[in-house]
């Protein structure tokens, strides 16, 4: 027969050796961070999955900010916005029978209108696996475009894998203007 050590038994044994503050600085010296593949396994399905989440968002925010600020897929993803940020839309002008395929990059690039001699920059990111595996950002860059007022323009897919098939569920759209024509930064404004 086997005897198993209930948890209680445990914490009166560390407060009897340590006392409270003994055991408050044992746990204060030891913090084990909040990872969202921990919150995910632990909370799924409970009632309280909503509160755990709000304060790791709380922590992301007051220790690194920028993490869920930023445009790349997990600031996008985490957010679970439909735009993106700093971008015009143009998910609506793609039909739905032209959103999905097999290649992620052939998807996104059959989107763009490109002109001969247009310098074309074409920039190809999976998502980090532990934020979303199945998840991949296309940007295309033209530039040298044949316009009096946009200098160039940037095009941004963050495409999503389900089994073989690719489909894009964000796109957008920035411009970059000529001089006294607007933004010269990647901006989602117009050039004039």
């Amino acid at each position: 027969m086997s005897w198993h050590c209930p948890k209680v038994f445990l914490l009166a044994s560390a407060l009897s050796v340590l006392g409270t503050s003994g055991l408050s600085k044992l746990v204060a010296a030891q913090p084990a961070p909040i990872s969202l593949p921990n919150v995910v396994r632990f909370y799924t399905g409970l009632p309280h999955q909503e509160r755990a989440i709000f304060i790791l968002q709380q922590q992301i925010n007051q220790t690194t900010p920028e993490l869920l600020q930023g445009d790349d897929i997990f600031a996008n993803v985490w957010r679970d916005s439909p735009t993106l940020l700093g971008h015009v839309n143009i998910l609506n002008q793609i039909a739905p029978g032209d959103r999905s395929g097999s290649d992620p990059l052939t998807l996104a690039l059959s989107q763009v209108q490109r002109s001969p001699g247009t310098a074309t920059e074409i920039e190809l990111l999976p998502a980090p696996s532990v934020e979303s595996p199945q998840m991949v950002m296309v940007s295309v860059t033209l530039s040298g475009l044949l316009d009096d007022s946009v200098a160039a323009q940037r095009y941004r897919f963050d495409l999503r894998r389900q089994d073989t098939t690719w489909e894009i569920v964000r796109a957008g759209r920035q411009n970059r203007c000529r001089l006294g024509r607007g933004s010269q930064t990647w901006s989602s404004t117009l050039c004039t």
